[in-house]
């Protein structure tokens, strides 16, 4: 055998040696990377949520899904996506910190009416979202149909919701209680018993104008059917 294809041999050799040594090392240090990545040490242990009040701390750290994954794996995005759909909040922020913990900032609906019946009380926010169940004192107070059951998550109607901080404000004298039923929506009950029907609210400004012009005539009535501005329908008292 010459010399040269000797020396040719030798350097495939240590080519093909080389090469499986480099996979070698490759495939260690996989193995490596995988054994520190979700090594028991950084597993998520602790899970801190700050800002909430109306949803328990536990429920978001169950629902975000990190504990027991590796810290160096959460992806904070897809995880505040998943919280914000809890009914009660509205945004959220989370950052993972090295070896085990992840911290969750929160910030809640707020409510801004409380809808009640037989069943229950639901808190509501402003866009008409059912927060969860629950009372406060000071918020407007409506009272819905005993087949009506609300669920966390569902909505009202959202015209509804803004309407109810504007008519408690401006006939907090006369205003003697709300209602919500199907067909005739958003019910003012006065102190003296008038009932006046809004339904979804959707005009409210024009609503409001036609109640407000005939309460300044001084016009006594029983039932006052507001659901179209345009033409509405009155019961007046007998003379």
């Amino acid at each position: 055998m010459s010399r040269r294809r000797r020396a040719r041999r030798a350097v495939v050799r240590g080519v093909v040696t080389g090469q499986f040594l480099a996979a070698l090392l490759v495939v260690a240090g996989a193995v490596l990377l995988v054994g520190f990545l979700w090594g028991p040490q950084y597993q998520v242990r602790t899970v801190v949520v700050r800002g909430n009040q109306l949803a328990f701390a536990e429920e978001v750290a169950r629902e975000s899904g990190v504990l027991g994954r590796s810290v160096f794996l959460i992806d904070t995005q897809d995880v505040a996506r998943r919280i914000v759909s809890h009914p009660a909040i509205a945004q959220a922020t989370v950052r993972a910190f090295y070896p085990d913990t992840v911290v969750i900032d929160v910030v809640e609906r707020v409510p801004a009416s409380v809808w009640a019946n037989e069943s229950g009380t639901w808190l509501v926010d402003g866009e008409g979202r059912v927060i969860g169940t629950g009372d406060l004192p000071g918020l407007p107070h409506v009272q819905v149909a005993s087949s009506l059951s609300l669920v966390p998550g569902q909505r009202v109607p959202p015209s509804v919701a803004a309407a109810l901080a504007e008519v408690t404000r401006r006939y907090a004298g006369r205003l003697g209680g709300l209602a919500y039923r199907p067909g005739d929506g958003l019910v003012l009950v006065f102190v003296g018993g008038e009932r006046i029907l809004l339904g979804d609210a959707e005009r409210l400004a024009e609503q409001l104008a036609v109640l407000d012009a005939l309460l300044a005539e001084g016009r006594g009535f029983l039932h006052l059917d507001l659901r179209d501005p345009d033409r509405p329908v009155l019961w007046q008292i007998a003379p």
